[in-house]
């Protein structure tokens, strides 16, 4: 609303300051400091509401993003320039998942971006002393949009976050984007078209409300050289209730993303740490930036893991022995499992 009042009464684009200095800092959405350290020195002003890189701008994705969650590096590998939808009930793990890829980018020249929407203020500063503790802060930007500003904050705080990130992107740097969550970004932006009275369509949200998500992840990419051959990698995380990934946000975001990670409560409420369902999740181009060598040992985990679940059912109801075979995935399965367990805040 802003941007549209800005541009008609000033004839100028809604521009934002971006620079080197932002890194270490903790910003709101028009990228004011919130940390108590001072002004930010910016280097130049963008665009929030930047138009994202042509087609001929682009280049194939082949380079890994180590997320450090060895279940994600090896079964559903993640590339540099991809946007992978994190999905799950409440408390499933997601930000852990999210967080720990940033804690992984230690040393590996990445500037890494979390953009918190609708979350408890409480929780930016849980994450921001974790992100202290473990010197994470030296490349890291925290954008925060929490539940306690307007809603016109909320909403332009991704592409506040998206705008930082391009700034490296185009100067032949690789950035990780993490958006914490866009289901809060949905609801704020329902509530300023009905406020707005705009005309409500399915679950009363508007009907461009798959655009503004499409044009925010469309901005993720990989440049050709001609570009410098930067980088912007998308983490997404959207809340579902009870396992329906069937409401119009959730399903809205799965066609727009290139792959999603699922997170299963089942699995969640019976131990198993980080409880991704391998049957609903995909990355649909990780594969092609995957180390060979990591390929060659992983190639067959996948269908393992998932004939192991089933196995495991099965065995559940039957009361009778097992052949010699069953007894042998069993004891396989049992191990993948042991091997792909991994608690919060330990990236491998």
């Amino acid at each position: 609303v802003f941007s549209s009042w800005y541009h008609t009464n000033t004839r100028e684009s809604f521009l934002l300051p971006t620079g080197e200095a932002f890194l270490g800092r903790v910003v709101n959405a028009l990228c004011e400091p919130q940390d108590g350290l001072g002004p930010i020195k910016a280097d130049e002003a963008r665009s929030v509401f930047q138009e994202a890189p042509a087609v001929l701008d682009r280049e194939q994705l082949g380079q890994t993003l180590e997320t450090g969650t060895l279940a994600l590096d090896a079964g559903i590998p993640i590339a540099k320039g991809q946007r992978q939808l994190l999905i799950g009930d409440r408390g499933t793990g997601k930000t852990t998942i999210a967080i720990d890829a940033i804690l992984s980018q230690k040393g590996k020249n990445v500037v890494c971006i979390y953009c918190c929407i609708g979350k408890p203020y409480a929780s930016v500063l849980k994450i921001l002393s974790l992100l202290h503790e473990r010197e994470a802060m030296a490349y890291t930007t925290v954008v925060s949009g929490a539940a306690s500003t307007s809603a016109g904050e909320q909403f332009i705080a991704p592409y506040s976050a998206s705008m930082l990130g391009e700034y490296f992107m185009y100067k032949g740097r690789d950035v990780l984007l993490v958006f914490d969550d866009l289901t809060k970004h949905a609801w704020v932006y329902r509530q300023i078209s009905l406020l707005l009275e705009r005309p409500p369509g399915r679950e009363a949200y508007p009907g461009d409300i798959f655009y503004i998500h499409s044009q925010l992840l469309e901005r993720a990419a990989r440049l050709t050289s001609d570009f410098k051959g930067g980088t912007m990698t998308f983490l997404p995380i959207i809340e579902i209730l009870q396992g329906d990934v069937t409401g119009y946000v959730p399903t809205n975001l799965i066609s727009i993303t290139d792959g999603q990670l699922y997170l299963n409560t089942a699995l969640f409420n019976k131990g198993v740490k980080p409880p991704i369902d391998f049957g609903l999740s995909v990355s649909r181009i990780g594969n092609k930036g995957q180390w060979p060598a990591m390929k060659d040992v992983s190639k067959m985990l996948r269908l393992e893991y998932l004939q192991y679940q089933e196995l495991l059912q099965m065995t559940q109801l039957r009361s009778g022995g097992l052949s010699k075979d069953s007894e042998q995935r069993l004891k396989r399965g049992e191990a993948l499992s042991y091997l792909l367990t991994q608690y919060k805040n330990r990236p491998i």
